[in-house]
């Protein structure tokens, strides 16, 4: 029988603790506001967006666990997941969201026994976005001038770009001529939704990002 759980570095809560998930609580990312009184105007000036993007405060992840271990073995058990977890930054995976991982810091509650059974929380302070499993790579063969689609997720990324031979890409009208290499450029960045950058010359590129979603 296959028992899901959740996967907190190297350490499955189920295969390698004996616990048995029973609630869990996935929190939003708070957004950052900003505003800025106005003298001798109504309300408020939002400037949330001033700098082009929303920003947003870390988010709670909450797991509450029992296990059927015999009581003898409670203490030893506890030990044993603090010594692993408690207190370290993290990956931290869900069995029913296997595609995406969150990095956060985790804390293991106190250990409750209610007569057989033990209890405790293991709660994760998180990075607001989510990051996919594996990083994004798309690599083209370019003979002449190709468009290239880069498709993201929520967060905003600088990608990577590694070219094989002398190229140029334009990128939202401003052009960046490249030898063979790798390369990262401030002003390219990726936003959620379709990107396109414009490729001239021959040889192949690759384009490498981390997609991060809420």
């Amino acid at each position: 029988m296959k028992i899901k759980g959740v996967k907190f570095g190297d350490y499955h809560s189920w295969r390698d603790f004996s616990l048995i998930l029973g609630e869990k609580t996935i929190g939003a990312a708070e957004t950052k506001t900003q505003s800025v009184e106005i003298p001798g105007a109504d309300g408020v000036l939002d400037i949330t967006e001033y700098f082009g993007d929303i920003n947003y405060k870390n988010r709670l992840l909450s797991f509450k666990f029992s296990t059927i271990v015999r009581q003898q073995e409670f203490l030893n058990l506890f030990s044993k997941i603090q010594n692993a977890i408690h207190g370290k930054k993290i990956r931290i995976i869900l069995d029913d969201d296997p595609d995406f991982y969150y990095v956060g810091r985790v804390s293991v509650s106190a250990w409750k026994a209610n007569k057989n059974i033990g209890e405790l929380t293991i709660d994760c302070d998180c990075e607001p976005f989510k990051y996919k499993m594996y990083e994004t790579i798309i690599t083209e063969d370019i003979n002449g001038t190709k468009e290239i689609v880069l498709n993201n997720l929520r967060r905003r990324v600088n990608p990577v770009i590694k070219t094989s031979a002398e190229m140029n890409i334009i990128f939202q009208n401003n052009s960046y001529r490249v030898s063979a290499g790798t390369w990262t450029f401030p002003e390219i960045y990726l936003t959620a939704g379709k990107n396109f950058l414009t490729v001239s010359g021959t040889g192949t590129i690759e384009i490498k990002y981390q997609e991060g979603g809420l």
